[in-house]
């Protein structure tokens, strides 16, 4: 059988998680790169070898859709292009699986979904996590009563991230928009957590492809960084059922403080839990009659958001991660950035800068968020002397 054709849009940054897939691994035979679209793609170190295998490498999609057509369209670009670029790709006849996160606008959601519409093409969010085989049978456990009504879920996850980080790219990493106009809304909870965030959304949806809506949101955003958006957040979330979220993220503690998602959902007839034994992820459900259910874990295979995509284009079967499945995270990342016009920063005394590692931290903060999570607090809920009270949000 002939591989389904694609069309790799931006060959920078994480797109190399897909072209080394996509290039070197037989298994992938399944795909061939017709063309690539990146305007910076002398900056990328697949350029060299698309060239030798004959791949055309063009500037805008225009240039590529003039003369060449491809079955599925990898959108791995800034997110402020993502609406733009997955109409014009539908519009020429294109399928589109759109990396995390699908737009930073409401206009533009609405957008692209209407133009998936008229075309009749597919358009699938590429957060991971909602392809996983053990989150989707997690999601499936809980929708089939496994566990009863959902009480709570919390995730922690620290990720430590250096100036080079946000001096990556164009430059529109931590940026609220673009000097030019386009809504960036760049933070720990959009773009590097954003996927955990989602994750609690998704798995307390009413259907395979939905996620919960947010009745109210207590919300907490910092930064260490100088940054316009925040590095550092602490939420909790009321779901329409009734179900609480809390969120713990940040990227302002030092390396050796990495700590990966760890999640807890407490229901009415047991709990699952996602910890690490000897770094390895461990995702498992513990029922109050005595019985454990092991799940895949989350992390066993990332780029399967693209078989997904293959079998949905091939046999018509369902994409578990469609736009209407992010919604409820973007309207959490848009009321976070209507409530808090200027990010609050901590306490100069408590920002630490190492010339060394080239990262601005925050003293202390891995042990109190590590302390708010145990206690499924806020630090603005007198757990930290810089913590200021969580602002309320209602949707």
């Amino acid at each position: 059988m002939k591989g389904i054709s694609v069309l790799m849009v931006g060959i920078g940054g994480f797109a190399g998680a897909y072209l080394k897939k996509l290039l070197y691994d037989p298994h992938w035979a399944r795909f061939r790169i017709t063309g690539a679209v990146d305007p910076y793609a002398q900056r990328s170190e697949f350029k060299e070898e698309l060239v030798r295998r004959g791949i055309p490498i063009y500037d805008t999609l225009e240039e590529f859709y003039r003369v060449h057509t491809a079955q599925l369209a990898l959108l791995v670009t800034p997110v402020y292009l993502h609406a733009q670029q997955a109409r014009y790709c539908m519009e020429h006849g294109s399928d589109v699986l759109c990396e995390k996160p699908l737009c930073t606008t409401w206009e533009d959601a609405k957008a692209m979904m209407e133009a998936r519409d008229r075309t009749g093409r597919k358009l699938a969010v590429g957060f991971q996590w909602s392809f996983s085989e053990g989150i989707l049978k997690w999601k499936e456990d809980i929708r089939n009563g496994l566990y009863g009504d959902i009480r709570r879920i919390k995730t922690i996850v620290y990720f430590p991230r250096t100036l080079d980080y946000y001096h990556r790219g164009t430059g529109w990493a931590g940026k609220r928009r673009l000097d030019s106009g386009e809504w960036i809304l760049d933070s720990v909870a959009s773009n590097a957590a954003a996927h955990y965030l989602h994750n609690m959304l998704f798995l307390t949806g009413d259907r395979i492809d939905r996620s919960a809506e947010p009745e109210v949101m207590e919300a907490e955003v910092y930064r260490a960084n100088p940054i316009e958006m925040f590095d550092t957040c602490a939420l909790r979330i009321r779901t329409r059922d009734g179900v609480e979220l809390l969120f713990y993220a940040t990227h302002a503690v030092p390396k050796d403080q990495e700590r990966p998602p760890e999640i807890v959902m407490e229901a009415e007839k047991g709990q699952v839990t996602l910890d690490y034994e000897q770094g390895k992820e461990i995702l498992s459900g513990h029922l109050d009659d005595g019985r454990t259910i092991g799940y895949e874990r989350p992390g066993a295979d990332d780029m399967r958001k693209l078989f997904c995509m293959a079998s949905a284009i091939r046999e018509n079967l369902p994409i578990p991660c469609v736009p209407e499945t992010t919604l409820p995270h973007l309207k959490c990342i848009l009321a976070l950035a209507d409530s808090f016009p200027e990010t609050p920063a901590f306490p100069e005394k408590y920002i630490s800068y190492s010339e060394k590692t080239r990262q601005y931290t925050c003293k202390g903060l891995a042990q109190t968020l590590d302390e708010c999570w145990r206690e499924w607090k806020l630090p603005g809920e007198g757990l930290a002397v810089w913590g200021k009270k969580p602002h309320e949000i209602y949707f």
